[in-house]
């Protein structure tokens, strides 16, 4: 776009040059035949044109103004994410970069409530919304409203079902991978094989059904390997505990691992599992937060899969500065995950 707009310019000017600035045999700008006349204001219309694809002031009241839907307000994962939000949007106002933003409007983990404030943003006419959907399919219609109403909308983190097709860009991390990786370290760490049970995320969110699918990619290629359980553990420490404490008193020596779709079921899941004298058991998970993290320094708990969620957050705030400037942005930027383990962790600690 960038390259239209600058083509497009210099084409203008180039006409506009030969008018002002032509040989004294050429006729005067008064006399110009009607066909030049008219490439200029065709290559001026399409200049402006083009350099208003990329404008961010969808609503054309003068004003930039920036909504944010969170996920949640409540969790470890989201909170640094909240938290770099607000205060880059904050110094975006203070220095005239934007004019407004919505402050964090709370998803509670609820499609429902993101729907409500999809509305909340048509309402205060915002341009361009950050969104995290809490669900793939049932958070999607605050997408298209949002789209329908002329906003445009970046998720991060993870996609609601129309994302690739409506949404201007996202940003995340290729959970796939994610759980190839959770697999990977279950199947080097555990070179006997044995019974894993696996606790998912909410079902239907993006990266609770990608992470499954990584980590069956690995899994099922290891006849080794029996899972025993998939279990409907809703992203819950308290739950996965419960599966843990319940699958040792099912499977006792046979069971080897729990493959978790994030930290905060493998943490409590690991503890249960000290607790009850099987720190044999490899417990994993997907986001390299705080508790997790310390319990791999202390010895209690051999690895995660660091999600940066602030990278992510980053990225979707520099396609909004793209836009305000109206240049280009990559529309689906990867965010790495990483493998922390004690050999590594002192890079991730606060």
């Amino acid at each position: 776009m960038k390259k239209k707009v600058l083509a497009l310019a210099l084409a203008t000017a180039m006409v506009f040059g030969l008018v002002a600035c032509g040989s004294s045999s050429a006729p005067a700008a008064s006399e110009a035949p009607a066909e030049e006349a008219e490439s200029v204001e065709e290559a001026t219309e399409e200049v402006a044109e083009a350099a208003g694809e990329n404008a961010a002031d969808v609503n054309g009241d003068g004003k930039v103004v920036i909504g944010y839907i969170s996920k949640n307000l409540t969790d470890p994962f989201h909170a640094p994410i909240n938290e770099t939000a607000q205060t880059t949007f904050d110094a975006l106002v203070a220095d005239g970069t934007i004019d407004e933003w919505t402050g964090i409007l709370d998803g509670e983990t609820d499609p429902n409530k993101q729907i409500d404030r999809a509305d909340d943003c048509i309402s205060k006419n915002c341009d361009i919304v950050i969104f995290l959907p809490a669900e793939a399919e049932a958070s999607d219609p605050a997408l298209t409203k949002m789209a329908d109403a002329g906003i445009k909308v970046i998720e991060v983190n993870s996609k609601s079902t129309s994302c690739d097709d409506v949404a201007v860009a996202y940003v995340g991390s290729d959970d796939v991978q994610a759980g190839n990786m959770l697999a990977q370290w279950v199947v080097d760490n555990c070179p006997d094989g044995g019974k894993y049970i696996h606790c998912n995320g909410i079902l239907g969110n993006s990266a609770q059904i990608q992470r499954t699918e990584g980590m069956h990619a690995i899994m099922d290629e290891h006849p080794e390997f029996e899972m025993m359980e998939d279990l409907d553990t809703k992203w819950d420490g308290n739950l996965a505990a419960n599966a843990a404490s319940d699958a040792i008193a099912k499977y006792g020596d046979e069971l080897v691992a729990i493959i978790c779709d994030n930290d905060g079921m493998s943490s409590a899941a690991q503890k249960m599992c000290n607790d009850s004298g099987r720190e044999d058991i490899i417990c994993i998970g997907v986001d390299g937060i705080e508790v997790p993290l310390q319990m791999i320094k202390e010895g209690t708990l051999k690895a995660t899969i660091l999600q940066d969620g602030v990278g992510q957050i980053n990225g979707a705030i520099d396609i909004v500065k793209a836009m305000v400037a109206g240049e280009e942005f990559d529309p689906a930027p990867v965010i790495p995950f990483v493998l922390v383990t004690e050999e590594n962790v002192d890079e991730y600690l606060k």
